[in-house]
């Protein structure tokens, strides 16, 4: 069944309104026994009202401050290592065990070092091993604190103050202090490589330490939006904190893979440590002496293991689901879902009925290469624009469960007065493919069609697209589009590419394009996509990293530049904040340095036969994505289900 475009507009409507508040390994799983034959029986349910998006508090509590200014050192009780049940838990009966869908390898099993690319953190550990400073929560549309008991700025942001929770411990019961969170800082804004170096480089010019349970973050030049798009996962991460008292051991943070199983490396603050790597599969078991189940902040997860799971393409995460071989999955598509549940009715989707997904933050766009030629004319990058028939990717791609992609944002409720603000005929215009125009602009740049392709200097016009073998979605979207260019004849392939290899090629400009989601980052405000596209110190030459503000895109405009570091300096609410926007998008459009292709959606079923209380549209108390920091919140609300 496809759902029209004006249908489809429709229920994106309803879903921004529900949204107006807020806005990715491993050999198969434990073999799962069938589905028991007692239907299942649902928890109560978790509920959360709407609200509006959080603006970033300007002043800290007096009392709050004197109060954590008189607070004693952390003393943590000597619990060590290994956790409780370490044994036990690791033999866990399936119903006590949560298996997570990894629809990519499990690339550097060796390495868990989160500072570094190319690491395995993504199999459970970025999630269930880690906590944040705060966490915001779409479904409230609140920020909450979690390591923190409060985050609190300046009236300028130009300094943050984090009072940490009192009681917190690492896994092996050292305790957790502002030390860690100092530590973290400075060894990634001293070490280039590492993961945070540009940005802590830019903004972070001093941490002052009060005492154990305090700091002090001074920045560079004011930030309302540090603690939102540091801390607080806002898209999926949230800044890496690695434990001092280990890191300062070790010789290099660049080459230490942070991985001892007998020593309980990698430590976490989450309720879960890892246990075991294989090839393509980890698992790791609940903490029973985790610091928030022990100061009442939050409950134990009921699952006492978890193993996530990488068992190869798209047919076979779908069979293994239907035979009860996950619990969760990531994104797959409607033909799969509906397989899925033709097989296996415990199966839910985040909707109820057509189109079953949840709206993803991070818009779909072909992501260009500005230093390569000729996609450094932005008249040929147009030309690719109106080339694509973005109706078509959505029929054939997504089977209709979204909408095309004028915008390099969400169009989420809370958005909308900025997504207003785009030069309306440019936007209009990329809904229709426009032939005849990307016809006229090859001919004017001396373009010829030879035979099915066209040609200059006796060279065909071509386009390499590189995909990232986990995703599937960019996969079809790449997949369509070029069978569009070949047709209108453009030489176009794509190249699949694994996970690290597609990352570094992105990172060193080793590409002319990639499927992506790179100009990822607003859903409340217009800095956080903006700023994606920004490069105040020059473009990174192709095959180095860029350092600092050079973007990935290697796009340079130095008014843009101009406007969106004036824009990243504005309050929330301040008046000025529209206007700048405004002139940054005609930029941005007359330009376009990258190409939107589509409203991303994602189809993330979750499975009832073992676990319930999964978040939904109706129970929607947190994020629907197991490979997203505010699974943590997920993991702590799921409850088994009565046999």
């Amino acid at each position: 069944m496809k759902l029209s475009l004006f249908r489809w507009l429709a229920v994106f409507s309803i879903l921004a309104m529900i949204l107006a508040g807020c806005a990715p390994q491993a050999a198969a799983p434990a073999e799962a026994p069938a589905a028991p034959a007692a239907a299942a029986t649902s928890a109560p349910r978790v509920g959360a009202p709407e609200a509006e998006m959080p603006v970033a508090p300007t002043t800290a509590p007096k009392a709050a401050e004197a109060e954590a200014a008189e607070a004693p050192a952390v003393e943590a009780e000597a619990v060590g290592w290994p956790v409780p049940h370490l044994d036990e838990y690791m033999n866990a009966a399936r119903e006590e065990t949560l298996i997570v869908d990894r629809p990519n390898r499990l690339e550097g099993g060796d390495n868990w070092n989160p500072l570094v690319p190319g690491n395995a953190t993504g199999f459970g550990y970025q999630t269930i091993g880690k906590a944040p400073i705060a966490l915001l929560n779409l479904g409230t549309g609140q920020i909450e604190n979690y390591l923190a008991e409060s985050l609190t700025s300046n009236a300028d942001s130009s300094v943050w103050t984090i009072v940490l929770k009192k009681g917190i411990t690492w896994s092996d019961g050292h305790p957790f202090t502002v030390d860690d969170i100092i530590y973290s800082i400075d060894i990634q804004k001293n070490t280039p490589g590492l993961g945070a170096y540009g940005t802590y480089l830019e903004w972070i010019k001093e941490t002052n330490k009060i005492d154990d349970l305090t700091v002090e973050i001074v920045l560079n030049k004011p930030n309302p939006r540090f603690a939102l798009e540091r801390f607080s996962g806002h898209l999926c991460g949230y800044d890496e904190i690695v434990a001092k008292h280990v890191w300062e051991q070790q010789p290099d943070p660049l080459t230490f893979k942070n991985l001892d199983l007998d020593k309980g490396w990698p430590l976490t603050l989450g309720p879960y440590v890892l246990t075991k790597v294989t090839p393509n599969e980890t698992i790791m078991v609940r903490n029973d002496n985790w610091w928030a189940a022990k100061i009442g902040f939050r409950p134990l997860p009921a699952p006492k293991r978890v193993i996530h799971s990488f068992v190869g393409a798209e047919e076979v995460r779908v069979a293994t689901g239907a035979d009860n071989g996950f619990d969760v999955m990531e994104d797959i598509t409607l033909s799969s879902f509906e397989a899925l549940i033709g097989r296996n009715d415990k199966w839910e989707a985040f909707q109820k009925e057509l189109p079953y997904v949840y709206p993803d933050p991070c818009a779909r766009t072909l992501t260009l290469n500005n230093l390569v030629v000729p996609w450094n004319d932005k008249d040929m990058r147009w030309m690719l624009s109106n080339v694509m028939d973005r109706p078509q990717i959505i029929d054939i791609a997504y089977e209709g469960t979204t909408i095309p992609g004028a915008y390099f944002w969400p169009l989420y409720g809370s958005m909308q007065k900025y997504t207003d603000l785009v030069p309306q005929d440019k936007a209009e215009w990329m809904l229709t493919p426009h032939l005849d125009e990307a016809e006229k602009t090859l001919l004017e740049k001396g373009y010829t069609k030879t035979g099915d392709f066209w040609t200059k200097d006796g060279e065909i016009l071509s386009l390499e697209i590189q995909v990232h073998e986990a995703f599937s979605e960019l996969e079809r979207i790449a997949d369509v589009y070029i069978e569009q260019l070949i047709r209108f004849g453009i030489d176009a392939k794509k190249s699949k590419l694994t996970g690290g290899t597609w990352g570094d090629n992105n990172a060193l400009g080793q590409y002319e394009a990639q499927s992506g989601w790179q100009t990822c980052g607003s859903v409340m405000e217009p800095y956080g996509t903006l700023r994606t596209l920004i490069g105040t110190d020059g473009v990174a030459p192709i095959g180095e990293r860029p350092v600092g503000r050079q973007n990935l895109y290697r796009f340079f405009n130095e008014r843009y530049n101009e406007l969106v570091d004036e824009i990243g300096l504005l309050q929330l609410d301040d008046p000025k904040l529209p206007e700048l926007a405004r002139e940054a998008y005609e930029i941005l459009y007359d330009e376009l340095p990258a190409i939107p292709t589509a409203q991303s959606r994602k189809l993330v079923p979750n499975n009832f036969t073992y676990w319930t209380n999964w978040p939904d549209a109706e129970n929607y108390y947190a994020k629907p994505f197991s490979w997203c920091g505010q699974f943590i919140e997920v993991i702590t609300q799921i409850q088994p289900v009565t046999q």
